[in-house]
């Protein structure tokens, strides 16, 4: 009997024991890093939303529409205005490839910055040069993005603020509240590899907005969204994030380099077939099916970060009569590359664009 007693206490302990993933402030971003993610979009096709503890969440056939390096870097390289700025609020800065909050600017210089201690992970603000004058932002009250240590089952909230002058143009300013549920452990499986983690579940809610002097009105911008985020040691950034806002579910995942999905034709209902072209796009983006729609289609394009840039119903009837066009520069599409959901009654394909 105590030979049992002893297998199953060691058996309690073993499991006890594989369940203590603990992320600290060594597991964050760290100046110097380059971390490659694959980013894609989810059509129903993985379970994200089981959580607990012990669970196996098999992300394996998860497919690449997109890829990029993300960088961290010092304060002290970034420019001189933002390490005033920022001096004492920020350890840690990311250089960022986009950032459209302020159309019609030209945007150079564009960072986000983070301090990293050891009781939490934190975005302290941002700098960014618009029309070649420098515009660092640091938060009113940054966003605690994690309170270390970070355990299962880990409940907490936060909540930030920001304002500042844009030059010639007017104000902008904006909240963020965070609630943060480390709900799960277990092993993550993506086409990068398995691995222990444990998931943090955030809700989300943002508010923005743009005051224009010339105009005397604001445009306020108002967001509900839900991360998942599965936390490995020592890796840095999410093994895996899925942002899930409203109808939309976009995937990033740490990942090697891959040979991205490129298909131009794909069936979309029985008997019919769906391009897209050209591929690369300079002006016009062309959608034309082959054979007769029954239904009514939905046109929606992504960025490589997963921001929709533009959404667009289009009649059956439309596209029976010829080829759907998009002009780029009405859709305010810049060089990059984006994913194009299309969605009819019975079915969703999606096609990667590169646009020059």
């Amino acid at each position: 009997m105590k030979k049992f007693t002893f297998f199953f206490a060691g058996l309690a302990l073993a499991l006890s024991l594989k369940a203590q993933l603990t992320i600290t402030q060594s597991d964050m971003p760290q100046a110097g890093d380059t971390i490659r993610l694959s980013t894609t979009i989810d059509l129903g096709l993985i379970d994200y939303e089981t959580t607990g503890e012990g669970i196996t969440w098999d992300f394996s056939s998860l497919m690449p529409l997109a890829q990029r390096v993300d960088s961290f870097v010092s304060v002290q390289q970034t420019p001189w205005v933002y390490q005033l700025v920022f001096f004492g609020a920020a350890n840690l800065a990311q250089p960022l490839q986009e950032f459209d909050q302020f159309p019609g600017f030209q945007v150079t210089d564009v960072y986000n910055f983070y301090k990293n201690s050891a009781s939490d992970y934190r975005l302290s603000g941002y700098g960014v040069t618009l029309n070649s004058i420098p515009v660092p932002t640091k938060f009113g009250t940054a966003d605690i993005i994690y309170h270390f240590p970070v355990n299962y089952d880990n409940l907490d909230s936060s909540q930030s603020s920001y304002q500042f002058a844009i030059p010639g143009l007017g104000y902008s300013g904006g909240w963020k509240k965070r609630i943060n549920h480390a709900d799960g452990w277990g092993t993550l499986i993506t086409p990068f590899g398995s691995f222990e983690t444990i998931r943090i579940k955030t809700e989300v809610t943002q508010y923005d907005s743009l005051h224009i002097d010339s105009l005397g009105i604001g445009f306020p911008v108002y967001r509900q969204f839900t991360e998942y985020k599965w936390l490995g040691n020592d890796f840095g950034l999410p093994l895996c994030e899925i942002t899930k806002e409203g109808l939309l579910t976009t995937v990033n995942y740490i990942d090697s380099a891959r040979v991205l999905f490129t298909n131009t034709e794909t069936a979309i209902e029985p008997g019919q077939t769906i391009s897209v072209y050209p591929n690369p796009v300079s002006e016009h983006i062309y959608i034309a099916f082959g054979g007769r729609l029954t239904s009514d289609a939905q046109v929606t394009i992504f960025n490589s970060t997963g921001k929709m840039v533009y959404s667009q119903a289009i009649p059956a009837y439309s596209l029976n009569q010829g080829a759907f066009t998009i002009k780029i520069d009405e859709a305010g599409m810049k060089p990059g590359i984006y994913v194009a959901l299309i969605k009819t009654k019975n079915e969703e394909v999606v096609k990667k664009l590169l646009v020059r």
